[in-house]
């Protein structure tokens, strides 16, 4: 489909004659080692995604400032209203403002892992540097396979921000969409990202990783209560992740059960409830900074003060859409979040339950 450039290449070892192979590490534990590799990789794709993701919004936010088409919604009585650019369309703004908000957070997820990367090697204490690689690892099916699942969907949306150009080489964005689809397949398809994440990162080391991820989670709602206007984000941020809380303890029960099966049909469902969340951890941490930097060079936090405070001023125009980024997962997005985590305490088995012969036509 994409990336039609990369050189590909078929590997045949042993296939004329005899093979010498030289064994790399303990014997039977080739697996172990592999991730050693393999997890670095898996962090390389969910980066390559993002990137597919943050271009594609660059793209279609310039292009939706300078195609000009249809009238002003306000305007659309008026026979003499010219037509504007399409950034003005509500429906446009809608899409622009969830690239921008998947965008931004995936952006901070990686870094956050990086993050973490950087504290192993700087610090001393072997506690800490194991707290650190613990979140590495929980964080690891999140940063590939939720950042590409949702990567593909911001590209599908710069797709449609261009209208039928998007869907011509002519444009980039045709591009953007094709080569961003492999990243949900490379280095263990998004489906293997989520059984890693159900059945391995959840009870690793007795669980300590996820408890840590919780407890930063928490660090962050704890400051975000103390931001004015931040009050209410904070409160649905920290509803969703104690809500995640008891759906991870539900499904890792039934995966430890006789209902094994059932719970892995959930997995990938898991994966990006268990991303929503952190999304909305990453834009609350964001819009926390972003408010007490508006305050100072607003004035104030009232509407009025920070749209006047953007217009003339462009740091202060980036932190006035950090809240925005922030208010539109935590009020728009969150919700449908709930939604799927009660699904998921259903546990339905339907995908288990029906017969092969049944899934024909």
């Amino acid at each position: 489909m994409g990336i039609h450039g990369n050189a590909t290449c078929s590997l045949t070892l042993g296939g004329k004659g005899k093979c010498r192979g030289t064994l790399l590490g303990e014997e039977n534990k080739g697996m172990k080692a592999m991730f050693l590799m393999m997890n670095e990789a898996r962090l390389l794709v969910g980066l390559q995604g993002f990137t597919c993701a943050s271009s594609a919004y660059s793209y279609a936010l310039a292009y939706a400032k300078e195609r000009k088409q249809g009238k002003n919604l306000l305007q659309s009585m008026n026979e003499n209203a010219p037509s504007v650019p399409i950034i003005q369309h509500p429906d446009v703004r809608r899409q622009l403002l969830i690239m921008k908000s998947y965008v931004e957070g995936m952006r901070s997820i990686l870094y956050y892992v990086g993050m973490c990367s950087d504290k192993i090697e700087t610090t001393t204490d072997e506690n800490e540097k194991a707290r650190y690689q613990g979140l590495i690892e929980i964080l690891t099916p999140i940063a590939k396979g939720y950042i590409t699942d949702k990567a593909f969907e911001v590209c599908s949306h710069g797709v449609q921000v261009y209208g039928g150009y998007g869907f011509i080489k002519e444009f980039p964005m045709e591009q953007l969409l094709r080569d961003c689809r492999i990243t949900m397949i490379y280095e263990g398809t998004n489906g293997i990202q989520a059984m890693d994440l159900l059945g391995r990162k959840l009870g690793m080391k007795k669980g300590k990783p996820v408890m840590d991820l919780f407890g930063e989670m928490q660090k962050t709602i704890a400051a975000a209560k103390g931001v004015s206007g931040l009050e209410e984000f904070a409160a649905k941020v920290e509803g969703a992740v104690n809500k995640l809380g008891e759906v991870a303890m539900h499904l890792g029960a039934t995966a430890m059960s006789p209902q094994v099966m059932k719970a892995f049909a959930n997995a990938h469902p898991f994966l990006e409830v268990s991303g929503d969340v952190v999304m909305a951890w990453m834009l609350l941490w964001r819009a926390s900074i972003a408010a007490q930097q508006l305050e100072k060079l607003a004035g104030s936090l009232d509407p009025e003060a920070r749209r006047a405070a953007a217009e003339k001023n462009k740091n202060a125009a980036f932190y006035e859409g950090q809240l925005r980024s922030a208010e539109y997962f935590i009020k728009s997005v969150l919700p449908v979040t709930y939604g799927k985590m009660k699904a998921i305490m259903e546990t339905c088995s339907a995908a288990v339950d029906i017969p092969e012969v049944s899934f024909g036509g």
